[in-house]
This record gives structure tokens, C-alpha cells and sequence, in this order.
């Protein structure tokens, strides 16, 4: 399984070699720089679940990448590689890279702003 996982990793690598990565071009790409890993990894879940697939429930962990995995209803499986700040892709693997699920995240980090403070009440020091 392990091996499995490796491979996909190397033939994602090789992918972004050939063609552009989503995650290289602008806006994403200074989105994915500014976002935490629990943000990106919230939002690959919400814009493969509005995709149709199901994200499992328990994430993984591989050569130093948060994994997010999910199948759809042919039992396909996607995988979602979120690295760390300073790598560049920072996301690697997902659908293809014409795949809606690109603008998709965009799109969601762009909504995953911090919570606003909350208002003092007047009774407050």
C-alpha cells in the first residue's frame, strides 16, 4: 500500500514536469502560499464532495504531504497531496488538471477567511 502511494506520488511529480500544475498559476497559487494545511485540506474535501466523490474519513500522511483521499460512485479513487508552505507546487495529485475541482479550491480559499472579532458588548470593560 505504501509502495502504492510512492508510486502515485512520483507519476504526480512527473505530471507537473509535463504539464502546468493549477497549483503553479495565479491566483491559487498565492492562495495555497497564505493558506494552513487544515484550511486547504477543508477545502479539497468541500470541492471534491461538491465534485461527487466522498472523502474518507481519516486523512493520511506521506513523504511529508497531508493526503487527502476520496472515491466516487464507480469506485474511482482520487488523491489530494497538500505539502508544506515552502514547496512549490503545494498541492499535488487531484483530478485532472482541467478538472473544475482547480477553480473549485480557489474558490474556497478564497471564502476561508478568519472569523471576524466579535463585537464588545456595551457592558464590557
Amino acid at each position: 500500500m505504501r509502495t502504492a502511494l510512492i508510486l502515485i506520488l512520483l507519476a504526480s511529480a512527473a505530471c507537473a514536469l509535463v504539464a502546468k500544475s493549477p497549483a503553479l498559476k495565479s491566483p491559487l497559487h498565492e492562495r495555497l502560499a497564505k493558506a494552513d494545511t487544515t484550511t486547504i485540506e477543508d477545502a479539497a474535501k468541500a470541492c471534491l464532495t461538491r465534485a461527487g466523490w466522498t472523502p474518507d474519513d481519516v486523512g493520511g500522511y506521506v513523504e511529508g504531504a497531508s493526503v487527502v483521499s476520496a472515491k466516487n460512485a464507480a469506485k474511482d479513487r482520487v488523491s489530494v497531496y497538500i505539502k508544506a508552505p515552502e514547496e512549490s507546487p503545494r498541492v499535488t495529485g487531484g483530478p485532472a488538471y482541467d478538472d473544475p475541482f482547480w477553480d473549485c479550491l480557489g474558490q474556497q480559499l478564497t471564502g476561508a477567511k478568519a472569523a471576524p472579532a466579535q463585537a464588545k458588548s456595551p457592558d464590557a470593560p
